[in-house]
């Protein structure tokens, strides 16, 4: 099955990214993770995506669009990046989510990816 890992971050934890003396320490963590998941064969996919502030939020309400820089006030987690994988199950996703690096200050989010035949859902 496929799984979705959206890793989200305590926002002093992404921070990390910008400053040299963190970088390489938060780096190497996820580094490690990703090539652990990689090694198995699990990994089809994944990206860290840039700061929160560089977002933009596209809604459309009553045929109205609306765009506007996130990211949504008062999120305290920021959605890092994410991983795609392939796994048995859910239970098989959620050990590998429990070892990303954003669980142990923020929270991993698991889903199942829905396989959709062409034409399905449109």
């Amino acid at each position: 099955m496929k799984v979705l890992l959206l890793a989200n971050e305590a926002p002093e934890e992404f921070a990390r990214r910008n400053h040299p003396e963190t970088f390489k320490p938060y780096m190497g963590e996820w580094y490690v993770f990703s090539e652990t998941m990689s090694k198995a064969g699990v990994t089809e996919d994944s990206a860290a995506l840039e700061q929160p502030s560089t977002a933009t939020v596209v809604s459309v309400r009553n045929g109205e669009r609306t765009v506007e820089d996130g990211p949504f006030p008062g999120t305290k987690e920021q959605l890092g990046g994410f991983f795609l994988l392939e796994t048995p199950d859910m239970e098989s996703a959620a050990e590998w989510a429990k070892q990303c690096p954003a669980a142990k200050t923020g929270f991993v989010d698991v889903r199942p990816v829905p396989y959709l035949e062409e034409g399905e859902g449109s």
